[in-house]
């Protein structure tokens, strides 16, 4: 397999973004390990797979439209991946490339930050790739996890993916405005995305002492982060859940254990500049 000098990790995704470029740089040089990081935008997915393989990268994030169409290029695909359904990290093993799913461990360390999962009522809000990850990991937590969805033939095909339950569209989340009805809830949808004033739960629903995250990370306080903190919830930015799915990427590209605090400054900053 050809090795590269510096040895090179990198991203594929439809519109490259600098915040993995910065912290998986800022984790480099804390390290002094010869790696270097760069985002790719990509429209084949096949034939970036060839060059990853033949230009002897060491790994790849990969974000959307690339999850899924990526996995049959591989030589392997990790089992937590697998049941996913999705491949956000790919590592090259002498020629060997093997997918793996972050996204999850992103999600349940930072919820994890806050609560113990396990027994908890689960709301998750979408049905798409972010949801399916999370989803996963709520259920190997062993919460109890209730799946709202805008589209409901999709939710319904969620929950029963991974032995959820199926509660409703996006018109039915003001139930969930008693104390019973949840522990946690994710916004797993885009809603908030570079839009400060959106979001996709109503005020009313989120309680004081309920677990809130956002997976949006752009701006880092949402609109629903900022609704939860003045309702009295535990609120959860999207950033927490990036920098640990990051730091799981770095951990497998590299085999030494992630330098947390450097990548979340590298990242808080790069963000400030956007």
């Amino acid at each position: 397999m050809p090795i590269s000098n510096p040895i090179v990790c990198g991203s594929i995704s439809a519109r490259p973004s600098p915040l993995g470029v910065a912290m998986h740089n800022a984790a480099y040089r804390a390290l002094g390990l010869p790696y270097t990081y760069v985002a790719f935008g990509v429209e084949d997915t096949e034939k970036a797979v060839l060059a990853a393989r033949y230009l002897g990268f060491r790994g790849l994030g990969v974000s959307m439209p690339h999850k899924i169409a990526i996995m049959p290029f591989l030589d392997a695909i990790d089992e937590t991946a697998g049941s996913i359904g999705a491949v956000n990290t790919v590592v090259n093993d002498d020629g060997r490339l093997t997918g793996y799913n972050t996204d999850w461990t992103g999600a349940i360390r930072a919820l994890e930050e806050k609560v113990d999962l396990a027994g908890k009522r689960a709301v998750v809000i979408g049905s798409g790739g972010a949801a399916r990850a999370i989803v996963y990991g709520l259920v190997r937590s062993k919460s109890r996890v209730a799946i709202y969805n805008k589209t409901a033939s999709k939710g319904k095909a969620l929950a029963r993916d991974f032995g959820a339950i199926f509660g409703g569209t996006l018109d039915e989340l003001g139930e969930l405005g008693t104390p019973s009805a949840y522990d946690v809830l994710v916004n797993a949808t885009s809603v908030g995305f570079h839009a400060p004033d959106a979001t996709v739960v109503p005020p009313d629903v989120l309680l004081p002492g309920k677990v809130v995250l956002d997976v949006v990370f752009i701006p880092p306080e949402t609109r629903l982060l900022k609704d939860a903190a003045a309702r009295g919830c535990e609120a959860v930015a999207g950033t927490r859940m990036l920098i640990h799915q990051a730091r799981s990427q770095f951990e497998l590209y590299t085999g030494q254990q992630a330098p947390f605090a450097v990548m979340e400054k590298a990242l808080l900053e790069r963000i400030g500049r956007m």
